[in-house]
């Protein structure tokens, strides 16, 4: 495994998002104090699943977010993630299986938002915080392990105890999974344990209750088999019944059938005739339908004819503009012609001028400069006119172009016009529209309001009803827990009872002597004679023993088991027979027993048995009651007492005896008749109690009952609550969009209703530009007349010059040739016939861009006739097509009429068979009431049958046979069923689920018991494993503590030592003797030995088990430059294997790094990171 890069993000003083990338080999970290720099180690616990905010220097775990600085903003959450490398996977049931390879790399991603809410990512996907920690066990980069090493650890490791130091022989012994996992065991082992407890309450708790419901199934098996001998009767008596219905119901169902056939006929009939009309309908819709497309069609072709008929008239005009251009060129061109003979004439003329010349040139000298002033005079004359002409010409051009465009821009502008007055048109029937649907759309929001205020009202009593029945809830469940703590008293109670009558009925039978099983005894003296509890104690000590004594019927019974007690050397017992003999006290008299504190004669104070009174007279009658023994002196010494004093016992309500003899007894009894008492007391309170726990338990099984109802209701409210809310929130939502609906409306009308307004201005607007372009036109039309009138006065004038100058010309020419010599002449000749040759091809010139212009106006105008002819054409298919389509829409018209006369006469006939149906179904409804009422009381049996016994008495496979025996029989089954009372026929499914549930819990518990084996074996099984991996680990990381602490300290000793115990749970003693001093606590060395000797004991189990990234923090701060030195050549060598990374302002450990990022802050709160390769640097 090794570590790529860490990424923060709003992480403490890591603002914006800050990436460290380690390399193989050291990186530093280095910065002034107060940069940031531990808040790197942090980001690296945090990571890796730290829960304390105090571990991370912070007072809750929101300290880690960045809190913010003057330039930047508070984040709302802090994220790291931890990117490795090479991952190798150890098996996940910590067996020595071959290791696994993982994806080449993997990240592990930790955030926290501001609203407390945290997750943890692998690969960028969610996970647990146990994944995370599983991934890093025993790789030396859990939070607990030795990977990150803090200045503040280094001096605990030294100065903490023995058993916080052994988690070093946990990491070297790679014994962390099996320390999770046997935790885990451990924990799961409680579990079971606790769960086994529970259980066996359980079971006992079921075990009681098969034992308490024995009974009550007994009596429901015997409802059952009554319930079912009647339900026998009941249902064949139904059956029967049930085929008398049957038979009655088939003969009206084919009376309806036989209506209904007649009804199916006249129904069809009725149906082909609503079809027909359907149908005819359908064809009438269709034909509308068509007619409207026509109309439609028809609409759109004449709408087509007329803006072709304006582009028509557009073109048309652009040719008329055209020719009348062509034919200005075209005279322009003849003049020009003209011009060029008449030039061409003058060439000749002033040839044979130049002969005459030769011959006149001495006489016309004088006049020669006068002719020259004229002719100069008159060409700069015509020059300037033609010029005028010229400028006229184009004038005259451009006015032409200026009204074409006029023209076209009159048709554009009446096309627009039209155009916008249909769309103003449209938009009126659009704002009409919009006007009726925002009507319909505020009542549908007042009737949806009015809705959700009525399922508002609904939900808020769902809601009161919900916490009616949770304040319910909570009573039953209070009344439910005070019952059940009664019914436990209760039963408590009277297994208490129980035990007191097991024990009083145990005393009692030690009172009763065993004899032979073949003398019969009847029962004992106590049995037959019951006293109130103030008496009890006088006659326990009047009868004594006598209480235990046997009845039997006669004297032989005596005899024999007097002999049976002689043989067996029995317990002494006494008998009496059921009619002894025994003289009767004699008479008392009256005053002697009126005495104050006697109470009178013991036998009127007992009550006897029936059948044993002379048993009780034998055993009483001379026994007489009294208050106290004084009263019995008193008495004995009565004057009355007579001869009666001879045979009188005299017992106080102490249970003094007085003796006839005179011998007096006292003491407290064996308490016989108070225990026969004690028993039937108890007796009478368990039947009573028995009761009262029979009440309790059906009352706990009501309210239980009760919950359970009211807890359905709660969840069905909770549905109905639930169905209201969405529905409720639906109709909120219903309402928003209807209001957003009605506020695009408004926005819509408000749109069009702008649109209108913005197109009847713009109509104005084109109106009065479609004046003032018919004004402009005019105003063009007048000046182009005007033009034309001056340009052909213009010709006329230059006409005139011409004639004049060439007059003037000849002149001049018979001057010069009369003036100069021949050559001279001829000279002069030859540049007159230059001039107007030049004059000749500048008319050409003319003449041909003017035939040029004309061919251009010639294409223009074939191009501009070819659309119109084409246009033309379109125009003339459009009106045939707008004929065709008239017709077609007369002929579908007069179809369509036709067709409503053949509907019309179908519905009348449809009436008439609706009367004939209407009076088949009358009757047929007769018939099915009669059949209703069969069939009610057929379904009436039929839910009786089915509420009673559950039966479907139409499909139950019975026979319909009841003997008039079973008739009669069945009042008194009935009667026998009600003489048994109320019986829960669910007792015996409860008995059946009792014993399913008992036998179910018994196989949990057989589960618990093996689960619980197979845990401690496991248990064993890693305490083996741990054990055998620590003593080898301890052994190695011994030896390499001695070899690394001698050679960071040059010399000196150390070892490590196991405190008593077993290695499982034994610390590790640190001793050191650095070199040149004594050995001694290590408390006492100094702040360098100390971290020296913490790192050396680090360092040796890195060597032993290197791990995938070491993060130091300012370790080497206490130590000294030699001490320094040699610590950076171990750390050199080993980070061959392992990529540290040191958090330092030591300049030798700078100097020895690979990789040093600086941490900066160049604004208060927010860390900034610069990276150098030193090889690079170098």
């Amino acid at each position: 495994m090794r570590i790529e890069r860490l990424e923060l993000i709003g992480f403490k003083s890591f603002a914006e998002k800050t990436v460290f990338k380690y390399h193989p080999g050291t990186t530093a970290i280095v910065g002034p104090n107060g940069c940031g720099k531990s808040n790197i180690v942090d980001a690296f616990k945090w990571v890796l699943g730290e829960q304390s905010a105090k571990s991370l220097r912070g007072g809750s775990m929101e300290d880690v977010i960045f809190a913010g600085s003057a330039s930047k903003k508070t984040k709302g959450m802090a994220e790291v993630t931890l990117i490795l490398s090479d991952i190798i996977r150890k098996p996940s049931n910590g067996s020595e299986g071959e290791d696994s390879q993982m994806p080449s790399e993997i990240s592990v991603t930790r955030r926290l938002y501001r609203s407390g809410e945290s997750e943890y990512l692998m690969n960028k996907v969610p996970c647990r915080l146990k994944d995370i920690k599983n991934m890093f066990l025993d790789t030396g980069l859990e939070l607990k392990a030795y990977s990150i090493l803090e200045q503040g650890r280094i001096g605990d490791i030294v100065n903490s105890k023995p058993l916080d130091r052994r988690f070093l022989i946990e990491e070297v012994a790679g014994v962390m999974k099996y320390k999770v996992r046997k935790q885990e065991a451990m924990n799961k082992l409680e579990a079971s344990k606790s769960n086994l407890q529970r259980l066996q309450d359980i079971i006992a708790e079921v075990k009681r209750q098969i034992n308490t419901i024995d009974r009550h199934a007994r009596k429901a098996e015997k409802y059952k088999k009554l319930f079912e001998e009647i339900k026998d009767i009941e249902v064949r008596t139904a059956k029967r019944d049930l085929k008398v219905f049957q038979e009655e119901i088939a003969t009206l169902i084919s009376s309806e059938e036989a209506l209904k056939l007649n009804d199916a006929e006249v129904s069809i009939n009725v149906h082909s005739m609503e079809a027909l009309i359907e149908e005819k309908k359908r064809l009438c819709i269709e034909n509308e339908r068509s007619l409207a497309e026509i109309r439609n069609r028809l609409y759109t072709l004449e709408k087509e004819a007329m803006e072709d008929e304006g582009k028509i008239a557009l073109l048309k005009s652009d040719c008329e503009n055209l020719r009348e251009r062509n034919g200005l060129l075209l005279r322009q061109s003849n003049d020009l012609t003209i011009e060029k003979e008449t030039t061409l004439e003058s060439i000749k003329e002033i040839e044979i001028s130049a002969v005459e010349m030769e011959r006149d040139i001495s006489g016309l000298e004088a006049i020669l400069t006068e002719r020259k002033e004229i002719f100069s005079a008159e060409e700069s004359g015509i020059t300037e006119i033609e010029k005028e002409l010229e400028h006229e010409r184009r004038n005259l051009y451009t006015r032409a172009e200026e009204l074409s465009n006029i023209k076209n821009g009159i048709s554009h502008l009446l096309l627009n016009i039209e155009n916008i007055t249909r769309k103003t048109d449209r938009s009126s029937q659009e704002i009409n529209t919009v006007q009726d649907s925002m009507s319909s759309l505020v009542q549908a929001i007042e009737q949806t309001k009015s809705e959700d205020v009525r399922f508002e009202s609904e939900l808020q009593e769902s809601r009161k009803a919900k916490e009616g029945l949770v304040t319910r809830l909570k009573e039953k469940k209070i009344e439910l827990s005070s019952s059940e703590e009664f019914l436990n008293r209760e039963r408590e109670s009277f297994a208490a009872m129980i035990s007191r009558h097991e024990s009083l009925v145990e005393i009692d039978r030690g009172h009763t002597a065993s004899l032979d099983e073949n003398i019969r005894t009847l029962c004992q003296v106590a049995d037959i004679i019951e006293t109130p509890s103030e008496y009890e104690a006088a006659f326990e000590a009047i009868l004594g023993d006598k209480l235990g004594a046997n009845i039997v019927e006669s004297q032989d019974e005596i005899s024999r088991a007097l002999g049976y007690i002689k043989e067996q050397n029995a317990k002494r017992s006494g008998f009496i027979t059921l009619d002894p003999l025994k003289d009767d006290l004699p008479g008392m008299t009256h005053a002697s027993l009126s005495q104050n504190g006697v109470i009178g004669e013991a036998i009127k104070f007992v009550s006897v048995k029936e059948g044993y009174g002379k048993v009780a007279a034998a055993l009483l009658n001379d026994v007489i009651l009294v208050d106290n023994l004084n009263t019995a002196f008193s008495l004995r010494e009565h004057p009355d007492a007579g001869a009666m004093r001879k045979s009188m016992y005299i017992v106080t309500l102490g249970g003094e005896v007085l003796e006839p003899s005179g011998i007096v007894f006292g003491g407290t009894d064996k308490g016989v008749l108070k225990i026969k008492r004690q028993i039937k007391e108890i007796e009478n309170e368990i039947a009573s109690k028995k009761g009262i726990i029979a009440d309790a338990v059906s009352s706990v099984a009501a309210i239980r009952e009760d919950i359970v109802f009211t807890e359905n209701e709660m969840i069905s409210l909770d549905g109905t609550i639930s169905s209201q809310e969405k529905y409720s929130h639906g109709m909120k939502l219903k309402i928003e969009n209807l209001e957003e609906e009605r506020a695009r409306l408004q926005q819509k009308h408000e749109y069009i209703s702008l649109e209108i307004t913005d197109d009847h201005r713009e109509i104005d607007s084109l109106k009065n530009a479609l004046a003032q372009k018919e004004l402009d036109y005019k105003a063009l039309e007048d000046e182009k007349l005007l033009t034309e009138e001056k340009i052909r006065s213009v010709q006329n004038t230059i006409s005139e010059k011409r004639e004049s100058l060439e007059t003037t010309r000849s002149e001049l020419t018979e001057v010069k040739l009369e003036l100069t010599s021949v050559r001279e002449k001829m000279a002069s000749v030859k540049r007159e016939t230059e001039r107007l040759h030049a004059a000749v091809i500048e008319i050409d010139r003319k003449k041909e861009e003017m035939s040029t212009e004309r061919g251009n106006i010639q294409d223009v105008i074939g191009q501009k006739e070819q659309q119109v002819v084409q246009k033309e054409g379109e125009l003339t298919l459009k009106i045939v097509a707008v004929s065709e389509l008239q017709t077609e829409a007369a002929k579908i018209n007069e179809i369509l009429e036709a067709k409503k006369a053949e509907l019309d006469l179908m519905e009348k006939q449809q009436k008439d068979l609706a009367r004939q149906l209407e009076a088949i179904h009358t009757e047929l409804s007769h018939v099915e009431m009669k059949k209703m009422e069969r069939s009610m009381k057929l379904d009436y049996l039929k839910e009786d049958i089915h509420k009673t016994y559950s039966i479907d008495i139409a499909t139950a496979d019975v026979p319909d046979t009841v003997s008039p025996e079973e008739e009669e029989r069945l009042p008194e089954l009935k009667a026998r069923l009600q003489e048994i009372g109320p019986v829960s026929l669910g007792t015996l499914d409860e008995y059946e689920e009792l014993k399913g549930r008992f036998e179910f819990l018994t196989t949990q518990r057989d589960d618990l018991l093996s689960a619980i084996t197979d845990l401690e074996d496991t248990i064993q099984k890693i305490n083996r494993t741990s054990k055998k991996r620590l003593e080898e680990a301890f052994e190695a990381l011994n030896e390499k503590f001695k070899e690394v602490f001698t050679i960071l300290f040059g010399k000196g000793r150390a070892e490590l030592q196991l405190t008593e115990g077993s290695i499982l749970d034994a610390g590790i003693e640190i001793i050191a003797q650095p070199p040149g001093k004594r050995l001694q606590n290590l408390n006492l060395l100094s702040g360098g030995e100390k971290a020296l000797t913490a790192v050396s004991l680090l360092f040796a189990g890195f060597m032993i088990k290197p791990t995938p990234l070491c993060l130091l923090d300012e370790v080497d701060a206490p130590l000294d430059e030699s001490n320094t030195e040699r610590f950076i050549n171990l750390l050199k060598e080993m980070a061959k294997n392992i990529q540290f990374i040191a958090i330092t302002h030591n300049r030798r450990t700078m100097e020895a790094a690979d990789y040093i990022y600086g941490i900066t802050m160049e604004e208060p709160g927010a860390s900034k990171v610069v990276s150098v390769q030193l090889s690079e640097a170098v």
